[in-house]
């Protein structure tokens, strides 16, 4: 209670200003009359003057000194009354008398704005804060008020003057460099309108304002993530788990940009802190899922960067369980929550979870599973290119060439630029030995896109190879073999080309650099015993 009364106290102090000046000239007047009142009885009264106990004479108040008075106590009432809720529609009453006396005070036309809009009373709280401002223009808590009805009228109207609340915000920033809450409302509004540069700026000033708060360094890290500045927003990450160390968001942010970046053992840290604290965490397990099915595709050849030596079956093993957990998990909150939007993000991790099972399946041979999986999301979408590119990798290992080649030409039919779809038709092609005209034309639009791509290089050698140009395949699969120099595949194609260019000891030490990466591969102990 005492803290209210300080605040009433505080808030009248500033009131009293809009009526000194009244006050002032009254107390002129009133000095004035009681000097010539003194002059005129000065030869009579000296004695009296001269008694110390005697009172002196009351000069009654002018007609102004009346005015200044029932303005200020209307308006010590006014604030009063709508400071403590006491009468919301009183103290409306008194500022309509208040701002019909004193038509030309910014600070009235503000207070009656800031109670209607209290009242819900939107169009009149506007009106009254852009009187304010007329007669004020660099009134800052006019300026912030009328930022924040304009964010209310953006709400209720789709955001059709979301403009105008932008520059209102900038406005209120302009005037007061450290406004905590215009620069939060700006930066977040920035953000959501994908205005970067903008959001930047209000959660840089929110960081130097208060440089202990985690959230808005975590937002930064999420402006640098959006704009692939990824090293500024690793940096902001960190800031942000320096302050609070056990932050599951900021934590999974950072591990799904290590992920993205290449950086596997970070984002495997990163996740496991995460499941440490929820260990049902849906995007957790389902990050975790992926750095595994990363390191295990490394481990058998066909990753992007290198591996420690660990039990790819393991590996495997451990993925499919993050993966099952996040697919159960984000089903129960699907049946669990009422809000739309939350329901959608937990579909599509739901699915995500499931094209990586998926894929997980593929490398531990559980082609059926994969199938199934891929099978129950084309439900959902049958014209889902990733799915059914998935299927055709399905058909296509397990050798069912004219599924795979079915679903391979519905994908080139969706999208004919699909990279991947036209580099796997060709190759199909190409292990095949038919329509190798064609391979080779899918393959090189393929490598048009993806000129350095190894496996592209790779099947158009293969396509060389079929075609008995061997020269060119051997040019071509040496290429290939430079940009993925621990693919089992292709150190097996080199060597099958260089045996056709009769250099047999070429061929030999690729066949035996590619049995140092799977001692028990039986094609290459064949080759090698040949």
């Amino acid at each position: 209670m005492r803290k209210k009364t300080y605040r009433l106290f505080s808030i009248l102090c500033i009131l009293s200003v809009l009526a000194i000046g009244v006050v002032t000239n009254a107390q002129d007047n009133i000095e004035n009359d009681s000097n010539q009142s003194n002059d005129s009885n000065q030869s009579n009264d000296s004695n009296q003057s001269n008694d110390s106990n005697q009172k002196p004479e009351l000069v009654p108040l002018t007609e102004q000194s009346k005015n200044a008075k029932q303005v200020y106590t209307q308006l010590m009432h006014a604030v009063y009354l709508q400071s403590f809720d006491k009468d919301v529609n009183g103290a409306r009453h008194l500022y309509d008398a208040l701002v019909q006396q004193m038509p030309e005070s910014p600070y009235l036309w503000y207070k009656r704005g800031q109670l209607r809009d209290r009242m819900q009373d939107i169009r009149g709280a506007e009106n009254d804060t852009r009187k304010a401002l007329e007669l004020d223009p660099e009134y800052i808590p006019a300026t912030w008020l009328l930022a924040q009805i304009l964010v209310k009228r953006a709400t209720y109207m789709r955001e059709r003057n979301i403009d105008e609340v932008l520059d209102t915000l900038k406005k209120v920033i302009e005037l007061d460099p450290d406004h905590l809450e215009a620069h939060n409302i700006l930066a977040d509004l920035a953000f959501q309108l994908r205005q970067y540069e903008t959001a930047e700026t209000s959660y840089k000033a929110l960081t130097r304002i208060l440089p202990f708060e985690p959230t808005f360094h975590a937002r930064l890290g999420n402006i640098y993530y959006n704009l692939d500045r990824h090293q500024e927003a690793i940096d902001a990450y960190q800031r942000a788990i320096r302050i609070r160390p056990n932050d599951p968001d900021t934590q999974r942010s950072l591990g799904d940009l290590y992920l993205k970046t290449g950086k596997v053992s970070e984002a495997q840290d990163a996740f496991k802190k995460v499941l440490n604290i929820i260990p049902h965490d849906t995007e957790a397990n389902l990050g975790m899922g992926l750095v595994l099915q990363e390191l295990a595709a490394n481990q058998v050849g066909i990753g992007n960067t290198p591996a420690e030596q660990v039990d790819a079956s393991e590996l495997l093993q451990t993925a499919e369980m993050h993966l099952e957990q996040a697919i159960s998990t984000a089903k129960e909150r699907i049946n669990n929550t009422r809000n739309p939007n939350r329901r959608a993000n937990y579909r599509q991790l739901a699915n995500q979870a499931q094209f990586a099972l998926a894929h997980v399946c593929i490398l531990s041979e559980n082609f059926e599973k994969a199938k199934e999986l891929f099978d129950n999301m084309l439900k959902n979408n049958p014209d889902d290119v990733d799915v059914i590119y998935g299927i055709a990798s399905v058909y296509q290992t397990t050798e069912q060439f004219e599924k795979a080649e079915t679903h391979l030409r519905k994908i080139l039919s969706l999208q004919p630029a699909h990279e991947n779809a036209l580099n796997a038709l060709g190759y199909l092609y190409a292990v095949q030995g038919t329509n190798l005209d064609e391979a080779e034309a899918l393959i090189k639009r393929a490598l048009e896109k993806s000129p350095n791509n190894g496996a592209f290089l790779d099947s158009l050698g293969w396509v060389f190879f079929k075609q008995e140009r061997f020269a060119e395949s051997v040019t071509v699969l040496e290429r290939a073999n430079q940009e993925m120099p621990n693919s089992v595949e292709i150190l097996m194609h080199l060597g099958d080309a260089y045996t056709k260019t009769g250099e047999p000891e070429k061929a030999r030490r690729v066949w035996q650099q590619a049995q140092i990466l799977e001692p028990d591969n039986d094609e290459i102990l064949q080759r090698l015993n040949q």
